[in-house]
């Protein structure tokens, strides 16, 4: 990292959305919103700890919404086809 770029904060989230790449997984955010989430394309502003992630376009998923999301708005991360917690964010 550049003395301007501080280390992500939000590995955890970013590498498990990616692992799931191509199954339905759950995103909880601060103020209660639920995104279905099949894919993610992400990257970091200048000086930010945290990603700015858009969902479902690469590949595109017919049905599912494109949604933009911050790292930061992140509570909890689920399977919806069981309702396992698989990440919680403090």
């Amino acid at each position: 990292m550049t003395a301007d770029q501080p280390p992500p904060r939000d590995e955890a989230i970013l590498r498990l959305l990616q692992d799931r790449a191509g199954q339905p997984t759950e995103v909880v955010l601060r103020d209660d919103t639920r995104l279905t989430v099949f894919n993610i394309a992400w990257g970091y502003d200048l000086g930010d700890e945290y990603a700015h992630v858009t969902t479902n376009i690469s590949p595109d998923i017919e049905g599912a919404a494109v949604d933009f999301f911050f790292t930061s708005s992140v509570v909890a991360v689920r399977d919806p086809e069981n309702g396992v917690v698989l990440l919680e964010v403090p």
